[in-house]
């Protein structure tokens, strides 16, 4: 249906004032309506994400705490002393110890396969490594290390 230019001058003024907010109503209203609309679209989308999140975050939690030993729980292998003789066997052989306070410096010669293990064996025995270096000496190679107990803050 075709309107006229010439019926929309023949209406008088109030008239058209009418005819233009009534349909300006309209389209406000159905613009915002639409944007209502959008609106609850995305807090419906951003609600199932946060319980998705939720549930997630529930379940990860449940794992770690399934890793983690209970608090009253009594460590199963208590540390072994530390001695620099254990140190000095066929594969590791110790050249040096020079106590200081609760540590002191170890110098042992080995292969570059025992040096990981190496640590471990401090660890379990209660010795942190405050510094190392590892030279080449001959075929094996010479581990300069500076010792604490663990406990010793």
């Amino acid at each position: 249906m075709r309107i006229h230019p010439d019926s929309w001058y023949a209406m008088t003024p109030r008239g058209r004032c009418l005819c233009w907010g009534i349909s300006s109503a309209l389209l406000l209203a159905g613009v915002t309506g639409w944007q209502w609309r959008m609106q609850d679209r995305q807090i419906a989308t951003q609600e199932a994400r946060l319980v998705r999140n939720a549930e997630t975050h529930s379940r990860l939690w449940t794992a770690v705490r399934k890793l983690s030993p209970p608090d009253n729980a009594q460590p199963s292998v208590a540390a072994l002393p530390f001695s620099p003789l254990a140190f000095d066997t066929d594969e590791l052989r110790m050249v040096r110890w020079q106590p200081r306070g609760a540590g002191g410096e170890l110098v042992i010669k080995a292969t570059w396969a025992q040096i990981p293990s190496l640590f471990a064996t401090l660890a379990r025995r209660d010795m942190a490594v405050g510094r190392f270096s590892i030279q080449p000496e001959q075929n094996r190679l010479q581990i300069v290390m500076q010792l604490e107990r663990q406990d010793a803050g």
